[in-house]
């Protein structure tokens, strides 16, 4: 076996035909956020979960579309309980927002496994967390390692959003955290933009959590 410095060099100039690995970066899409994870963001080449048991995943999908539909940015939705509402997270029309709406778990992964092979989409966002445990349970591993390889390679950072823990392939894991009262209903969405955490499961250890985001998308 070569060492590895000569593996990495190889890799570099492409002499070995090996895998290389994927540059990831950081997708800040809540740079205002005073959480520093949230604004450093997402990984790129990437499946993240969010675990999301109780209020929210709505927020940061908003957060994620304001951040994407302006600059032109394709993104599918995969709504897992078909609950997606434009008319309350949409400003107007959005050509480059595919919304895919599921009713069954075998649509979500066969149009999920669709979206994730074609590469047209730097984000993919698959929303499972209305989805009752006992059903996602079932979901064998090897289905979420193909989803996270297929993300690797094809670029795409990958958001799967779940009422609880369970997918062992995810290269990062937060839980959401929004303190949620009666006096939300009468604030902007900016100003519940600020109340959001996430709270670190698993890091990748790309970038420093306390600092700013490496590398914002644009």
């Amino acid at each position: 076996m070569l060492p590895p410095p000569l593996i990495e060099i190889g890799n570099r100039f492409g002499l070995l035909g090996l895998p290389q690995t994927p540059r990831r970066k950081r997708l800040s899409f809540l740079p205002e956020s005073p959480d520093p994870r949230l604004r450093r963001g997402v990984l790129s080449h990437a499946l993240t979960e969010v675990v999301a048991p109780g209020p929210g995943s709505g927020l940061l999908l908003s957060a994620a579309l304001r951040f994407c539909l302006p600059k032109g940015m394709p993104m599918a939705l995969v709504d897992g309980a078909d609950s997606f509402d434009p008319k309350s997270a949409l400003a107007g029309p959005s050509p480059s927002l595919l919304w895919v709406r599921c009713r069954l778990l075998r649509e979500i992964l066969f149009a999920a496994d669709l979206l994730l092979r074609d590469g047209n989409f730097p984000w993919v966002w698959i929303d499972l967390c209305r989805l009752p445990l006992r059903g996602l349970g079932r979901i064998p591993p090897t289905t979420w390692h193909r989803f996270q390889r297929l993300s690797e390679k094809r670029g795409t950072a990958t958001i799967l959003v779940t009422p609880s823990a369970l997918v062992p392939a995810a290269r990062e894991r937060y839980r959401i955290d929004f303190p949620l009262s009666r006096d939300c209903l009468e604030e902007p969405r900016q100003a519940l933009w600020q109340k959001l955490r996430w709270i670190p499961l698993r890091l990748s250890g790309l970038g420093d959590p306390e600092a700013p985001p490496a590398a914002t998308a644009g």
